[in-house]
């Protein structure tokens, strides 16, 4: 955030607009896990009242984004590595049924539209030193073929928690270039319509995800105990 945002709007629709805004700023990995936010200085960022703040932060604490410390105040929550593996078991759940359904019946064209999504994907990565594009979003697209609402509605809650572990393994380029080939390798299964190599090649992701999770975090926790010992 380089400068500041006025909003004209105010009650309901303020909370919303901070809502959606500090949802964005987390998942796309502008404030870290357990990071704390400032409402102050939120709320000179957004242009909105502190009031306002602090309603988006309860939403937020509701989806487990957020956590309320007593007397310090609000924290990008950070997931511990059992955490982690528990989301992902849900996450490979959700997305396996979601690439079964969208191979079964999504239209080909749209699914064309995803080759081409993913053409731009690749020029992306190349283009910003390597970092998978957080706008262009495969998974979503996938949700959104499936043609389930309660399906992606689960999906979100599941998948913007995990971003509080994933948002910079995107500026990671080796993971990045993998990602795209494992996002390559499930639509060209989708495109020949066979159900069970998309659903394998989406649990092969899925699980190549989890493990860059786990390995990240337990890197992590290790150069914090090594820091301590100093």
């Amino acid at each position: 955030m380089s400068e500041r945002h006025l909003v004209k709007v105010s009650g309901a629709e303020a909370i919303d607009y901070t809502e959606n805004s500090l949802r964005r700023l987390i998942v796309d990995g502008f404030y870290v896990s357990g990071e704390r936010i400032s409402d102050t200085a939120l709320s000179n960022e957004l242009g909105v009242s502190r009031t306002t703040i602090r309603e988006a932060f309860q939403r937020l604490v509701k989806e487990g984004l957020i956590s309320i410390i007593p007397n310090r105040g609000a924290f990008v929550t950070k997931l511990s590595r059992e955490e982690i593996t528990k989301c992902y078991e849900v996450r490979e759940a959700l997305e396996v049924h979601a690439v079964r359904l969208a191979t079964e019946k999504a239209p080909v064209e749209r699914l064309l539209a995803l080759q081409g999504m993913l053409t731009i994907t690749q020029t992306s990565i190349v283009e910003h030193g390597g970092r998978y594009p957080v706008d262009l979003d495969f998974h979503e697209k996938i949700f959104e073929l499936a043609d389930n609402p309660l399906l992606s509605e689960h999906a979100s809650q599941v998948n913007a928690k995990l971003r509080l572990s994933r948002s910079k393994s995107g500026f990671m380029p080796a993971r990045a270039r993998e990602a795209y080939a494992e996002h390559v390798a499930i639509l060209n299964a989708m495109l020949r319509r066979d159900v069970q190599g998309a659903v394998d090649a989406m649990r092969k992701h899925v699980t190549n995800s989890r493990i860059n999770s786990e390995e990240r975090e337990d890197s992590l926790n290790s150069t914090k105990q090594i820091l301590l010992k100093r």
